[in-house]
C-alpha cells in the first residue's frame, strides 16, 4: 500500500509514503512509539520512562511483533524515515468476535510530525486494511487522559462503547476507554 501527500505544515515538499513494515523496522518504530508516548503522557506519569524493559527489549518486542503474520503493521515515511505507524490484528477481547471485529492496538506518530495529516492517513489506512481483512467493525483503546487522541478518533466515527480497563504500563493505572466503529456506519 502506498500513499503521497503533501505535508500539510511546515515543509511543503515534503511526502509522506505509507507501506508494510518489515521486521528490520523494529528499531524505528520503537523510537517513534517511545517519543510520542513520552509526549503524550510525560507530564502524567510520575516517573518517566515508567519502569520496565529497556529500549533493547521493547525493539525486541516490536520484531515478534512484526514477524507476527496475525499483526499488519503500517509505517508512514518522510524523507525516508518513519515517522508513523498502525497496526491492525483480530480483536482480543473476550467480549468481541475476532472474525468480525478488529482491533487497532497502536497508531503512533512522531511529535515533530504531530497535526500533519499523518495520524489521519494512517488511521484511515489501518481502517481499509482492517476491511481489507475481510473485518466488519474496528475496536481501539484510549487513555482517559489523552483528550487529544480521544477527539481525534470521535472525528472519524469511532464511538465509546461502554468497555474500560485499567492500563498496567504504568504505576499510576490509567484508566482506558474502547473505541467502536462499524463499517457499516450504523451507531452502536
Amino acid at each position: 500500500m502506498s500513499s503521497s501527500r503533501s505535508q500539510s505544515s511546515g515543509d511543503v515538499a515534503a511526502v509522506e509514503h505509507i507501506r508494510n513494515a518489515a521486521v528490520d523496522d523494529a528499531a524505528s518504530i520503537e523510537a517513534v512509539h517511545f517519543s510520542s508516548r513520552e509526549a503524550a503522557y510525560s507530564s502524567h506519569v510520575s516517573n518517566w520512562p515508567p519502569p520496565g524493559s529497556g529500549r533493547a527489549d521493547r525493539v525486541a518486542r516490536w520484531s515478534r511483533w512484526l514477524a507476527n503474520s496475525e499483526i499488519h503493521c503500517l509505517v508512514a515515511e518522510r524523507n525516508d524515515r518513519i515517522v508513523g505507524f498502525v497496526t491492525v490484528r483480530a480483536a482480543t477481547d473476550s467480549d468481541m468476535s475476532a472474525g468480525s471485529v478488529a482491533e487497532m492496538p497502536t497508531l503512533y506518530i512522531d511529535p515533530d510530525h504531530w497535526r500533519s495529516g499523518l495520524g489521519s492517513a494512517l488511521c484511515d489506512a489501518g481502517v481499509q486494511r482492517a476491511r481489507d481483512l475481510g473485518f466488519t467493525e474496528l475496536v481501539l483503546w484510549v487513555l482517559e487522559i489523552n483528550t487529544r487522541a480521544r477527539a481525534f478518533y470521535a472525528r472519524r466515527g469511532f464511538r465509546p462503547d461502554g468497555g474500560t480497563k485499567i492500563d498496567e504500563g504504568t504505576p499510576e493505572g490509567f484508566k482506558a476507554e474502547r473505541y467502536h466503529l462499524r463499517f457499516d456506519g450504523e451507531e452502536l
